[in-house]
């Protein structure tokens, strides 16, 4: 959620003189409710797109932006069974064009620092080679801590983080203990 915060953000040009999203921590706490609700009520996330991008650069910045999209897609709740007939060949163009605007935050990277700049590269390059989000953000942030530690920087890793490694961990090696 933070990287498509992020750059929904800097779309919209609502970050401050330090290049931090106004607000952030009001957005994150909301974002955390919203996500943990969906999930009480089994929905799909509700979460920050990176596709509220393409409003933010269109001009939209109310709640209204998104009313009106959502009264847009109503009648696909009907016409859903038409959208069976658009090849993929059709909807691969959207795709390469979200990943060029996801892929304009790099620019954000400063790459002359090895420590943000590898792990960083990993994920992006995990990402399609992997056919997993999943697996980049795992691998990216495995990376992160090892280069941390290898350079004497591990009191550097918030304590959340060694959690999170642990766990990414046991999400790659469990599933090669059950299939031996």
């Amino acid at each position: 959620s933070i990287s498509t915060f992020l750059g929904v953000a800097q779309a919209g040009g609502l970050l401050d003189k330090d290049g931090q999203p106004i607000n952030v921590g009001k957005a994150m706490l909301v974002d955390a409710f919203s996500t943990t609700f969906s999930g009480l009520f089994g929905t799909s996330s509700g979460t920050t797109y990176i596709e509220s991008a393409a409003g933010i650069e269109e001009g939209g910045r109310t709640g209204l932006t998104a009313v009106v999209t959502g009264l847009l897609f109503l009648p696909f709740m009907f016409l859903s069974p038409l959208l069976a007939f658009i090849p993929a060949v059709a909807t691969a163009p959207v795709l390469v064009l979200i990943g060029v605007f996801m892929a304009k935050s790099l620019t954000l990277l400063d790459w002359k620092n090895y420590e943000e700049a590898v792990p960083a590269f990993v994920a992006v390059v995990l990402i399609p080679l992997t056919y997993s989000i999943t697996q980049g953000i795992i691998w990216g942030f495995l990376v992160y801590t090892f280069i941390k530690i290898l350079v004497g920087k591990a009191r550097e890793i918030h304590w959340m983080l060694y959690i999170i490694d642990a766990f990414a961990i046991l999400s790659l090696v469990l599933p090669l203990i059950q299939k031996s």
